[in-house]
């Protein structure tokens, strides 16, 4: 069963590209087709990367923000 999927937490105020790279370089290395990525919020140049990202390579990364998780429907749908 090789199926699961990297996820990445920052207690930054807001994640740049850098940390979105250094997070592409693993899902790449390990082969990971989506990966999750949680901080507090993103520049805008981190989202246009998670976009360019997914449009050359296929492999998503989905960019969930705290106040995200801490909404109540959304932590009802990851429960």
């Amino acid at each position: 069963m090789d199926v699961w999927y990297p996820i990445q937490a920052k207690q930054k105020d807001r994640v740049g590209r850098p940390d979105i790279d250094s997070f592409e370089a693993v899902m790449t290395r390990e082969d990971r087709t989506k990966g999750f990525f949680v901080a507090f919020d993103y520049t805008s140049d981190a989202l246009r990367e998670i976009a360019a990202f997914f449009r050359k390579s296929g492999k998503a990364i989905i960019a969930l923000t705290v106040r995200e998780i801490l909404d109540e429907e959304i932590a009802r749908k990851l429960a």
